[in-house]
């Protein structure tokens, strides 16, 4: 026999619009036969109305702090991410490769980008990260969080700009009573990715009872795994690479192989030369002799065993992360009718994250240079050869590392109350900083590199020293020798290398005032509001070094920028109850919200929402939405400084191949992105299994006028074929060459996103006391329709490779079962992550049906609490229990990469452990 632990009347209303998911506990206290569910008046994040017992038709998923003690989580966008409708496309494990954003963790919504999710704190606009408007949750402090609120559906006329796939609410706990002190430690399984975490928080009432004080401080460092040999699936080397067996179409032979033992067959430690002409295909040697290269199966720029290059070795699998955060709250009640409230919190996120071994392709090394071997000397003197290309990779320089540093500072005042009893308001200001500095060390600087490269014997003394030295272009110079392992001096080293740095600063002023209550009483109960006004002010400058602006580093090259923009809104919003239960025994009511924006760059722009929920039984719910939702462009896509560079481009015009000037930067005409949001779904709570609870919904996300870049070649080819818009950014010379082109963000994309999130909940309580939960939640998605240039429509549903940007698992799960009793707990979680393709553009004849079709992966987690003490709770856990491997889905860049860690776990098993105490 079970008892019922959940209030009937709590429960449908509880699944529509909060769907919680806690690790155990339930959603309601337990209620006496009879008693009716006491709603507290809360806003909801998918809606401004405080009303008792409202729920807004937009789906809503709830994070509890249950939930985060049961997954030992120690960063809140670890356990966002794990939900179904999130790709985690910026994170330690996926940011291994990415130079300037190295470390950060992103909450991502549908795949559509973390700048189309709004991330608040306790409802209001957490400061952006970085220029394109992203939030670093790193900043976040953790163990003050009581949960976090999800909607995933369209909020911009609620929240305003980003709120296109969703509103990610982090809420603190206000109402903490005493000290809570949390300590972990946890490892991998191969004795790597150590982590450590204390944490405290302290809350009390103060003033008798007017006042409520909330102090939290979080200390997480994870060391990560500094290089991919820490991992055996990618120690094999796996890479992508054209087949050579291909001879075309219909020979039985794809295009492309997957393969172990994948070298880079450009380049190597040693130096090479390329095959062909009288220094062809050599390999020089450390004791300045060179050799015939061995070469292996050659595919492209890769190749399969021979002297080649492993590039990915010094590549990070996780981003060692330091984060150091701490938080204040304060709330007062000045008298019956105001309250005062303030928040500040201030956080430190630090990485260091070692990106790619540095690669010289085709370095010119003249006749006559004295590093020279005797015997490549003698046969340039015979054959009259003046230059040869020397392709080397810079393993002495030690491998490039981005090194990063966040630090984010936020603070909020503001007043509350209530003008009668059923209307209150409030009124804020906050003030937000991020401060941002990104290094990248070990960066080869290639004009020095060509300087250095070019030795000579100074006639005078008989030394060898650069050309540049001799001739006082640089006096400074050192000459390097490149031929060979460990022939480079240190001195050369650090000529040749240096740092590239950028520092930015971006500033957040928001000022807003808002009111709700009832306005009059309808046919079917009152008619509620909510309204207000909001002024927001964002500002950015980035300054980098003078090598960055000139791009002379081998990668990254930060550019300056600084821009600014304001935006004043007008919101309003309304709930009108058409149908009451109570009286014809069926609910219905709309939702319907409204905002005017006006942004100092975009312009004006009108979001809104509509939304029904239906009841027509007591145990099912039926609710849809509409809505018109935007992002405004960043102020990184809008503010960039122009950057020229020069690039070869095929003219279609003359047929010839035109050495033309690129002129990179930002747009100041760019207008915001729009989509229209649609969600339709129902939640079904039956009467004949108390504690069970379902839920299914539908949406469609469909974004127009999306900001992307295309590529300059592009450009040209979309004016030789009657682009207008595009000819505008050509410029033309003599003959129809082509002398420039401005390559530009524009408003030019579309995507479109359809799906169906579904979830399952059942709690019962035991005889015994215990608690019993099972939970599962799930995303399938069926279409991901994108076109970039907004023409050529791809739909990467099932895409789960590394060769297209925009691929994600058709089907993820999520389910957890929970049993808890009150000196005990135990949790166990499964990941599931769907079947797709490496790549949904090709067919056999580009990949076979066996390497291309990826199989599904399930990740199970397990985990427990005891209760050692009233006062003292020890933990531990084990992730990934089977030590599931990741699937082979290699990079094809010139550091292949073993899997996609976007969607895969790469750390393996790992333990953790900890205690919890709270007085």
């Amino acid at each position: 026999m079970v008892k019922n632990i959940i209030g009937k009347s709590a429960l449908l209303g509880a699944a529509s619009g909060i769907a919680l998911i806690g690790a155990g506990g339930a959603v309601a206290q337990e209620t006496s036969q009879g008693d009716a569910f006491e709603f507290e008046e809360i806003v909801v994040s998918s809606s401004r109305i405080k009303k008792s017992g409202f729920e807004a038709p937009t789906p809503v998923t709830v994070l509890g702090s249950d939930e985060m003690e049961a997954r030992g989580t120690t960063n809140i966008a670890d356990l966002v991410n794990e939900l179904p409708g999130f790709t985690g496309t910026i994170t330690p494990t996926a940011t291994v490769l990415n130079s300037r954003g190295s470390g950060t963790n992103v909450v991502d919504l549908r795949g559509l980008g973390g700048n189309r999710n709004l991330v608040l704190v306790n409802g209001r606009r957490h400061v952006p990260t970085d220029e394109f408007g992203v939030v670093d949750m790193n900043v976040i402090p953790t163990l003050a969080v009581e949960r976090v609120e999800v909607v995933t559906g369209g909020a911009s006329a609620a929240w305003g700009s980003d709120a296109v796939s969703g509103v990610i609410n982090v809420i603190y706990d206000k109402t903490l009573e005493g000290m809570k002190v949390e300590a972990q430690y946890g490892v991998s399984d191969e004795g790597d990715n150590e982590n450590y975490r204390l944490s405290m928080a302290f809350g009390s009432k103060v003033a008798d009872d007017r006042g409520h004080i909330l102090i939290a401080a979080d200390y997480n460092d994870s060391k990560g795994i500094p290089d991919s040999r820490g991992r055996d699936w990618a120690a094999r080397h796996p890479g992508i690479l054209p087949n050579p067996a291909n001879t075309g179409a219909g020979d039985g032979n794809p295009a492309h192989i997957i393969a172990d033992d994948v070298s880079l067959f450009l380049a190597n430690n040693n130096g090479v030369t390329l095959p062909g002409g009288p220094l062809g295909n050599l390999e020089f040697l450390p004791d300045g002799t060179a050799v015939n290269r061995e070469l292996g199966t050659i595919g492209g720029l890769f190749m399969v065993g021979g002297s080649g290059a492993y590039l990915s070795d010094a590549t990070a699998i996780a981003i060692p992360v330091e984060r150091k955060n701490i938080m204040a709250a304060f709330d007062y009640k000045l008298n019956d009718d105001i309250s005062f409230y303030f928040e500040g919190n201030a956080g430190q996120s630090n990485s260091e994250g070692a990106l790619v071994e540095s690669f010289i392709f085709g370095e010119t090394i003249y006749s006559g240079n004295p590093y020279i071997p005797d015997s490549v000397q003698a046969t340039m003197d015979a054959t009259g050869t003046d230059s040869f290309s020397l392709y080397r990779i810079g393993h002495e320089f030690g491998p490039i590392t981005s090194v990063s540093q966040t630090n984010n500072y936020r603070f909020v005042g503001g007043l509350n109350g209530t003008l009668a009893s059923d209307w209150s308001w409030d009124v804020y200001y906050q003030y937000g900083r991020s401060d941002f500095s990104n290094n990248q060390t070990n960066n080869l600087i290639s004009s020095k590199l060509s300087m250095a490269s070019n030795a000579v014997v100074d006639p005078a003394t008989g030394e060898v020293v650069c050309a540049a030295a001799l001739s006082g272009v640089d006096t400074s110079c050192v000459p390097i020798n490149l031929f060979g392992a460990g022939s480079p001096s240190q001195a050369a080293a650090d000529y040749v290398t240096g740092t590239g740095m950028s520092q930015t600063a971006l500033k957040q002023q928001v000022v807003a005032a808002s009111i709700s209550g009832d306005l009059f009483e309808g046919w079917a109960g009152p008619i509620s509001t909510a309204f207000g006004v909001e002024y927001r002010k964002e500002s950015l400058k980035r300054e980098v070094d003078e090598v960055s602006e000139q791009a002379q580093f081998l990668i990254t090259n930060a550019q300056p920028l600084e821009g600014s923009y304001n935006v004043k809104e007008a919101f309003g919003e309304v709930l009108v109850p058409l149908l009451d239960a109570a009286e014809v025994g069926q609910a219905l009511s709309f939702n319907g919200a409204l905002r005017y924006t006006d942004y100092s760059t975009s312009g004006t722009v009108l979001t809104w929402k509509a939304g029904l929920t239906y009841d027509p039984l007591d145990e099912l719910r039926l609710r849809a939405t509409i809505s018109r939702d935007i992002r405004a462009p960043a102020i990184g896509e809008v503010f960039l400084k122009t950057l020229l560079l020069f690039e070869n481009i095929e003219n279609p015009f003359t047929g010839n191949v035109d050495l033309s000037q690129i002129l990179n930067t930002g747009n100041a005409e760019l207008q915001e992105e729009r989509a229209l949001t649609k969600t339709l779904g129902l939640v079904y709570s039956p009467n004949w299994a108390d504690g069970l609870r379902l839920s299914v919904d539908w949406y469609d996300i469909d974004i127009s006028d999306a900001i992307q870049s295309v590529s300059s070649q592009s450009i040209v080819e979309e004016c030789y074929t009657g682009g207008a818009e595009f000819c505008d950014l050509v410029q033309f010379g003599a003959g129809n060459s082509i002398r420039s082109i401005t390559n530009k963000l524009l408003n030019l994309g579309t995507y479109r996103v359809r799906g169906v999130d579904f979830e399952a909940q059942y709690n019962i309580g035991l005889d015994n006391g215990a608690d019993l939960g099972f939970k599962l939640l799930g995303s399938y998605v069926y279409a991901k329709d994108i076109a970039p240039d907004g023409v050529t429509e791809v739909n990467y549903a099932g895409d789960v490779g590394t060769h297209n940007l925009y691929g994600l698992p058709k089907l993820k799960m999520r389910g957890n079962v929970s049993y808890q009793t009150s000196s005990f707990g135990l949790y166990a979680n499964v990941r599931y992550v769907g079947s797709g393709k490496y790549n949904v553009l090709w067919g056999p004849e580009e990949l076979s049906d066996e390497s291309n079709n990826i199989g599904a992966e399930m990740y199970l987690d397990l985990s427990g609490r005891y209760q050692l003490t009233d006062t003292v709770e020890v933990y531990g856990g084990v992730n990934n229990v089977l030590d599931n491997d990741p699937p082979v889905i290699p990079l094809d860049f010139i550091s292949t990469a073993a899997t996609n860690p976007i969607h895969y776990d790469v750390v393996g098993r790992s333990f953790y452990v900890g205690f919890r105490a709270q007085f």
